[in-house]
């Protein structure tokens, strides 16, 4: 029941009653505060959409690029895929491409002449494909990998098998040879050609003027590596 409530009133007027209502039992929510906005916190405006950057959600990504077939593992084992491989490398470099390409085709080309060489069986192939790969490493300044190749390389060929494989032979020591010149090695730069030049002699013949000119190039560098300069 509601309760009265009275105020009291000046004497001339009419007594008022306010009447009051019972409380509820139910909770009732509190009224919202209203804030009155700072003057000093103005929000500044929203920039426009058109100058707003892009979200990173919604920025494209870059898509994976697909590997090159040509470079697969799987392919290596196909005999027509070194030649071809070992034909971009020289093109690549030709073409002036640079020799971080080329590196890869070289690579790839020696492990298909390696796979698909038979078993016993030497591969001048092989052999050089290990030169245009070190002859790479060199252009690269990489001296120091382009050594194990070229052992490799050296190690492939068989004398006794004919002039071709001898030549090979003499070809990955003269290059070895240079390879430790350029590593300031003078000891076994000149093991190097010394053994080529006489695998050479054997395949040729003393008399062959590919020899004398073997030794006038190998005396030449030489003299050139200690600064002496060489006038015919």
């Amino acid at each position: 029941m509601p309760g009265l409530v009275s105020v009291k009133t000046p004497p001339d007027s009419a007594p008022i009653r306010i009447t009051v209502p019972d409380p509820q039992p139910q909770r009732s929510e509190p009224a919202p505060v209203s804030k009155t906005p700072s003057p000093h916190t103005k929000k500044p405006p929203s920039p426009s959409p058109s100058r707003s950057k892009p979200s990173p959600a919604r920025s494209k990504k870059p898509q994976p690029v697909s590997p090159d077939p040509i470079l697969a593992d799987a392919s290596l084992d196909n005999p027509d895929l070194g030649p071809f491989l070992l034909k971009l490398a020289r093109d690549t470099i030709a073409s002036g491409e640079g020799p971080n390409k080329a590196l890869e085709y070289a690579v790839r080309a020696s492990k298909s002449f390696e796979r698909c060489a038979v078993d016993g069986e030497p591969s001048l192939d092989l052999a050089m494909s290990l030169h245009v790969l070190a002859a790479i490493y060199c252009s690269l300044g990489r001296f120091e990998e382009a050594v194990p190749v070229l052992d490799r390389a050296i190690r492939v060929p068989e004398i006794g098998r004919g002039a071709d494989h001898a030549l090979a032979a003499f070809s990955g020591h003269m290059q070895l040879g240079d390879t430790y010149s350029m590593l300031g090695q003078v000891d076994r730069s000149i093991e190097c050609y010394e053994e080529g030049l006489k695998i050479q002699i054997e395949a040729l013949g003393d008399t062959d003027p590919r020899v004398g000119e073997t030794c006038r190039s190998d005396f030449s560098a030489l003299l050139n590596y200690y600064g002496i300069s060489l006038i015919v």
